[in-house]
């Protein structure tokens, strides 16, 4: 679907928790919350203030030029 999106001219980013699978997919962009559970990709239940810090990490993506693949990990100390 992502790949679709962006050749609409739409820029998209992955948050993938399994980045052995979303590798395989050469994704055109893709942080990795590094530490967070399953069904939690963007932090734990009612935790707005990390939710928020994955968003504006997944956000920055669009503006970087990137290899298609490449997943960066991104920490967020307070997970």
């Amino acid at each position: 679907m992502q790949r679709g999106i962006e050749a609409q001219g739409i820029p998209t980013t992955l948050i993938t928790l399994d980045v052995e699978q979303s590798s395989l997919m050469r994704p055109p962009r893709a942080i990795h919350p590094v530490g967070f559970e399953f069904g939690h990709s963007l932090g734990k239940p009612h935790d707005k203030q990390t939710q928020m810090k994955v968003l504006y990490a997944a956000l920055e993506e669009l503006t970087k030029r990137q290899e298609p693949g490449n997943i960066h990990d991104s920490n967020f100390p307070s997970y």
